[in-house]
């Protein structure tokens, strides 16, 4: 099956789940960044002809049901979004565009959604986003269409390390929280990780985001 490739790094290839067309992903370098992924996700979603299964129209534009889900944030994401929106604290930006849940020792931080269910930089007139260029990675790298456990697997490792470090700042600030529950969060439960002091995607290597395991399952390295 001929595979989609995106510039460098990663591919993204169609897979068939059953009469859907869904996608599986491999990396094809050893020194495959998270860019590289979002590279080679964008670029399959544009041009291999997956499955959308929440809307059926010819693209995804004006669709916004994939708006009105839940958005963890990484610290890159909050770092480009900050430029775009040219905020200038991390503290200003969770403020203004984030919900920070605390339960026990476990911290979420997340786009904030309006009243009416929707993202907080959802266009209301249009349905589309009004920062399309800078969109987190959860929103970049998501497709209604079915994916194979390993390409689902490298997605959410990438926002858990992200997220954890994004956590990890969090501590340092004024710690704006929006709702808490038996807040037990220690400081040294959130080490740094392959994100500390990165502000864009292709400075994270996806070799020390993935667990050890899953790297293995994914490479193909020529």
């Amino acid at each position: 099956m001929k595979k989609t490739e995106g510039p460098v790094g990663v591919s993204v290839f169609p897979r068939n789940f059953g009469r859907v067309r869904g996608y599986d992903v491999a990396v094809i370098r050893g020194t495959a960044t998270v860019q590289d992924y979002l590279n080679a996700v964008n670029h399959a979603f544009l041009y291999a002809d997956l499955a959308r299964r929440r809307n059926t129209g010819e693209d995804c534009l004006g669709c916004d049901r994939c708006c009105a889900e839940r958005v963890p944030l990484t610290i890159v994401d909050c770092f480009q979004l900050m430029s775009a929106l040219e905020t200038r604290s991390l503290n200003a930006f969770l403020s203004l565009y984030t919900t920070v849940k605390v339960t026990g020792p476990v911290v979420d931080i997340t786009l904030r959604l309006l009243g009416d269910g929707y993202c907080t930089f959802l266009n209301r007139e249009t349905r589309t986003c009004r920062v399309y260029p800078v969109r987190p990675f959860v929103c970049q790298s998501f497709r209604c269409c079915p994916a194979t456990r390993r390409a689902l697997a490298l997605r959410e490792a990438v926002v858990n390390k992200g997220e954890d470090e994004l956590v990890r700042r969090w501590l340092k600030t004024l710690r704006i929280t929006h709702y808490a529950e038996r807040s037990s969060v220690k400081e040294a439960d959130w080490p740094k990780t392959p994100f500390c002091g990165k502000r864009r995607y292709d400075l994270v290597p996806l070799r020390g985001v993935l667990s050890e395991k899953l790297w293995r399952e994914l490479s193909v390295q020529k």
